[in-house]
């Protein structure tokens, strides 16, 4: 059986570090999913630049290792390296901001079914599934197409 390859955006990581409460445990669920190889899980080295200004700024030591720890590339998660073929096929798809473009190039690039994501605004290409981080996304990702 193929493993679902499932793109996770920057404010997953977020949710799941800075965030309390159901809202943190359900992109828990997700991560967790990754470790029992559920799913295989993607993100763009770009994810890292992104999770780390504001931790930086407040010299937050611990939450920069442990960011540190999360966006590093395992059995079950790949961190894509932001390339030249990477920003060509992002600079196509330039009507939204290039964070954006860069991690939607990197999801269809690794060949993700699905992209989870907590901007309800981010429109996906056609190929990817946008998922809000709820208590179903692990449902909604494993259920049979």
């Amino acid at each position: 059986m193929t493993l679902p390859r499932v793109y996770l955006d920057a404010n997953v990581f977020i949710t799941a570090l800075e965030h309390v409460g159901a809202h943190s445990d359900h992109a828990w669920w997700i991560l967790r999913a990754i470790e029992a190889e559920e799913i295989i899980g993607v993100t763009s080295e770009i994810t890292l630049a992104e999770i780390l200004v504001k931790p930086l700024e407040a010299e937050a030591t611990t939450v920069i290792a442990a960011y540190t720890d999360m966006i590093t590339p395992t059995a079950g998660f790949e961190v894509l390296e932001v390339g030249r073929a990477l920003l060509i096929s992002a600079a196509a798809l330039r009507s939204i901001r290039l964070p954006d473009a860069i991690h939607l190039a990197t999801a269809l690039a690794a060949r993700c079914s699905h992209f989870v994501t907590a901007d309800e605004r981010l429109h996906v290409p056609d190929g990817l599934t946008r998922l809000a981080i709820t208590p179903f996304t692990i449902d909604d990702i494993l259920r049979p197409a």
